[in-house]
């Protein structure tokens, strides 16, 4: 079972790798919000809504979004604002225990690249979260069942006239949680396990 305080002290001496060169990319940031549970840690995720025009809609994903001028540059400020939006949870940087590696990744909107940081942070107490608009449903999974090879599946991504397979999890109620997303929970599980 991953109990959530060795993760946060694995994650106080993880040095995640930053790209040097984001500062001159767009940026977006998103909260990997972890919790304790009866069956050990668990993690946060959003389905997002279908939306004309969102590259991600139907995704499970992290709270997370751009960051603006509002952040002042700040990756981890524009997590936070991103969750308080998206799903209503008020988190901040002293929840904060740790991060992952950024990840390069193309900015749909422009088809440019665009660099992602998670920051990882800690929820204390029970909170029913409040979706905006983006979002149209959250669940928390549990580290230990994202760690059963027998719950790990392959899908058919398209892309154009190809099509790829890749790796996910099938969540039930037709959600995967697949791309990005699992890159990260695999990297963090990795670190855990």
């Amino acid at each position: 079972m991953h109990e959530l305080a060795p993760i946060a002290r694995t994650l106080a001496d993880y040095r995640a790798r930053r790209l040097r060169f984001r500062r001159y990319l767009k940026r977006a940031a998103v909260a990997v919000i972890l919790r304790d549970s009866g069956q050990g840690a668990q993690v946060l995720l959003a389905l997002r809504a279908h939306r004309e025009g969102d590259p991600w809609s139907g995704d499970m994903a992290f709270p997370g979004g751009r960051v603006d001028a509002a952040d002042e540059a700040s990756a981890s400020r524009a997590a936070c604002r991103e969750t308080q939006e998206e799903v209503g949870l008020r988190i901040t940087r002293e929840h904060g225990i740790g991060r992952l590696n950024d990840r390069l990744t193309l900015d749909h909107r422009r088809r440019a690249p665009m660099v992602v940081s998670p920051f990882v942070y800690r929820l204390e107490q029970r909170i029913t979260p409040v979706l905006n608009h983006e979002i149209a449903a959250t669940r928390w999974l549990s580290l230990a069942w994202l760690n059963e090879p027998v719950n790990r599946q392959t899908m058919r991504w398209r892309v154009g006239r190809a099509s790829l397979p890749m790796p996910c999890y099938d969540c039930g109620d037709g959600q995967r949680l697949w791309g990005l997303t699992l890159a990260m929970l695999d990297e963090l599980c990795g670190l855990v396990r």
